[in-house]
C-alpha cells in the first residue's frame, strides 16, 4: 500500500519492498489508516483507510493540511491545530484524538492520530490514525458505572461487602465500616468476621458463604441477631450472592446487610399487642355471649292464653313469631303480654343501628315497657310516656339515638284493634272471611307520630281497627322487607305485602316460614343485612258477648 498514486504510464512501476508489504499487512490487520504530510508544500496524503476512518468517498479527500483541520469536529479542531503546528515546530512526536462527524449520516467518531517527522530529501511527517470510538465509550460507560457503584458504597446505609473464596474481605462500603467503629477500607481488606463478631456467629455467616461458593445458590434475606459486646441485640437481613469473574467462575461472594433492629423490635411489640388483643376480644366474645342470651331472655319465653273462661278449651288466639339479629345483639325488639282476660298487648320496636349500642336501647325499652302496666289498654298513651322517659334517659348521649314502635291492643271483647304508631311500618291484617279476596290492610287509620327518643313533647294519637275470627296480624321491623337483590333493586313494602296476600290462605306458620324464605332468597347475600322481627297472632275465636 502505497501513499502516493503513481503515474499510470510508468514503465518500470516500484515493487514494494519486504518491509512496505509487512507494514501494509499489519495496518489492514488493525484497520489503522496511513497519511504522510510535506511540511514545505502543506500537502497531505492519504491511503484508502483514512478515507474510510473520516467517512469519506475513496480519493476523496482534498490534499491539504486545512482540508484535514476542516474535517476535525469544531468543538476540537483548535485544539488539534495547535498541537499539531507545535509538533511541527519543535520537531516532537504528535499524539492526539478528536472527534468528527461523518458526512454521510452525521455520526460521531474518535480517532487517534500519531506522527512524527522524517527527513528523506524532505522534511515531512508520516503518521497514522485508527479509530477508537468503541473503547472510548466502553472505557466513559465503565466510568459511569464506576461512580454510580462508588456513590452506591459511600451513601448507601446498608452494609456492602465482598469477599474472596476464604470468606477474607476484599471491599467494604462505608457503612460496613461504621458498624465496627472503622474509617479505613485498609483496616478490613484481608480479615475476616472472626475479627469482628463472636466466633458462632461469625462461622455460621462463614459457613453460609462456603455454601454459596460450592453451590452458586443465594441466600436471601436471611435474618440473623448480632449479640456485641455491650450485650446490645441488633437485627439484620443479610443477602450473599456468588461473585464471579468474566469467565463466570466463583471467586468469592459479596452480600449485604440491612439492619431491621427497629422492625423486629416494632414486631415484638405488635405481637405482645395481639395477643393482648386476642385476650380482650375473647373476653368480648363472652360478653356477647351473655348479653346474646340476656336479650333473648327478655324476649317472651311463652305467649300468653285467652280461652273464654274454660281452661280446657281451644285458645283464642295463637302467636308465631321470627327473629334474628344481623350482630350478636339486636335493636330489634318485642313483646306479647296480656291486659286482662280479653286483651292482649304487642309491641314491636326497632333502634337505629345495630350492636351493641342499638341492643342496650332495647333493654331500655324492655324496662320502661315493664314499669308502664297501667298504661297497657291504651296505646296512645304507652308512647307518649315511653317517649318522654327515653328522651330524658338520653339526653345526655352525645349521638342521638331513636327508636320507631308500633303498640297495638287486641280486644277479644270488642271484636277490635287499638293502636298508635311511632314511626314505625304500618302492620298488615290479613282478613280470615272466607270470601275475601283483598291484599292484606296497612294499619294506618291516623298519621303515625314521630319516632321515640328525638322529641320530648311529642304526642300521639291512637287508631282502631274492626277485628274478626280467622283474622291473622302481622307486625314486623324494616328489616324484613328493606333487602336488595343481586342487581340492586330493593324488596320494598309494596312486595312484602302483595307476597302476605299471595299466602293469605294459609296456615298462620306455613305463611310465616314462606315468607322469610322467599326474602332470603330475593336477597344478594341469600339472607338479612339487618336486624329482623316478625311477630303473627291469628286469631281463632272471639269474646263476643261476654264477659
Amino acid at each position: 500500500m502505497s501513499l502516493e498514486n503513481k503515474p499510470a504510464n510508468s514503465e518500470s512501476p516500484e515493487v514494494p519492498s519486504n518491509d512496505q508489504l509487512r507494514l501494509e499487512l499489519v495496518l489492514a490487520a488493525t484497520r489503522m489508516g496511513a497519511w504522510n504530510f510535506e511540511i514545505e508544500t502543506r500537502k497531505m496524503i492519504w491511503d484508502q483507510q483514512m478515507h474510510v476512518l473520516f467517512g469519506l468517498r475513496p480519493d476523496s479527500f482534498g490534499g491539504r493540511d486545512t482540508d484535514f483541520c476542516a474535517l476535525v469536529h469544531p468543538g476540537d479542531r483548535d485544539r488539534v491545530a495547535g498541537e499539531f503546528a507545535a509538533s511541527l515546530q519543535g520537531h516532537a512526536e504528535f499524539d492526539t484524538e478528536f472527534r468528527v462527524v461523518w458526512p454521510v449520516d452525521s455520526s460521531v467518531h474518535i480517532l487517534r492520530l500519531r506522527a512524527h517527522a522524517t527527513t528523506n530529501g524532505s522534511v515531512h511527517v508520516l503518521g497514522i490514525a485508527w479509530d477508537v470510538t468503541e473503547r472510548r465509550r466502553a472505557e466513559a460507560d465503565l466510568e459511569r458505572k464506576r461512580n454510580l457503584l462508588d456513590a452506591l458504597m459511600a451513601n448507601l446505609p446498608d452494609k456492602i461487602y465482598f469477599k474472596d473464596t476464604e470468606s477474607r474481605f476484599i471491599s467494604v462500603n462505608k457503612a460496613k465500616l461504621a458498624q465496627h467503629g472503622l474509617t479505613r477500607e485498609s483496616e478490613m481488606i484481608g480479615r475476616t468476621d472472626l475479627d469482628f463478631f463472636p466466633e458462632t456467629r461469625a462461622r455460621d455467616a462463614m459457613a453460609d458463604e462456603k455454601k454459596t461458593i460450592s453451590t452458586g445458590v443465594p441466600i436471601i434475606d436471611k435474618e440473623e441477631k448480632n449479640v456485641w459486646a455491650d450485650g446490645s441485640e441488633t437485627w439484620v437481613s443479610t443477602t450473599k450472592m456468588p461473585l464471579r469473574d468474566s469467565d463466570g467462575r466463583i471467586i468469592g461472594t459479596f452480600g449485604l446487610s440491612r439492619d431491621i433492629t427497629r422492625r423486629k423490635r416494632t414486631e415484638d411489640e405488635l405481637g405482645l399487642i395481639a395477643n393482648e388483643l386476642r385476650a380482650r376480644n375473647a373476653m368480648l366474645e363472652e360478653d356477647l355471649k351473655m348479653a346474646r342470651e340476656l336479650q333473648s331472655a327478655m324476649l317472651p319465653q311463652q305467649f300468653p292464653s285467652f280461652t273464654n273462661g274454660n281452661a280446657a278449651g281451644r285458645g283464642l288466639v295463637r302467636f308465631h313469631h321470627y327473629f334474628t339479629p344481623s350482630m350478636v345483639v339486636s335493636g330489634d325488639f318485642f313483646n306479647v303480654c296480656k291486659i286482662s282476660e280479653s286483651e292482649a298487648g304487642i309491641f314491636i320496636c326497632d333502634v337505629m343501628g345495630h350492636g351493641v349500642r342499638a341492643a342496650l336501647v332495647a333493654a331500655m325499652m324492655h324496662s320502661l315497657l315493664g314499669e308502664s302496666h297501667a298504661r297497657l289498654s291504651e296505646p296512645a298513651a304507652l308512647l307518649t310516656h315511653l317517649n318522654r322517659t327515653l328522651c330524658d334517659t338520653l339526653k345526655g348521649a352525645f349521638t342521638p339515638i331513636y327508636a320507631t314502635a308500633f303498640y297495638v291492643v287486641v280486644d277479644l271483647h270488642k271484636g277490635e284493634l287499638r293502636y298508635a304508631n311511632a314511626g314505625h311500618p304500618c302492620p298488615l291484617l290479613v282478613s280470615g272471611e272466607t270470601d275475601s279476596k283483598l291484599e292484606p290492610t296497612k294499619l294506618n287509620g291516623m298519621k303515625p307520630g314521630p319516632v321515640l327518643g328525638l322529641f320530648d313533647n311529642a304526642s300521639y294519637t291512637g287508631g282502631h281497627h274492626r277485628l274478626a275470627p280467622r283474622d291473622v296480624l302481622l307486625l314486623f321491623t324494616d328489616g324484613l322487607f328493606e333487602v336488595e337483590g343481586p342487581e340492586g333493586e330493593l324488596y320494598d313494602y309494596q312486595q312484602l305485602q302483595r307476597a302476605i296476600g299471595q299466602r293469605s290462605a294459609l296456615p298462620t306458620a306455613e305463611l310465616c316460614s314462606g315468607l322469610i324464605n322467599e326474602i332470603q332468597q330475593f336477597s344478594a347475600r341469600k339472607e338479612f343485612d339487618d336486624d329482623v322481627c316478625l311477630v303473627a297472632m291469628e286469631i281463632e275465636n272471639l269474646q263476643l258477648g261476654s264477659c
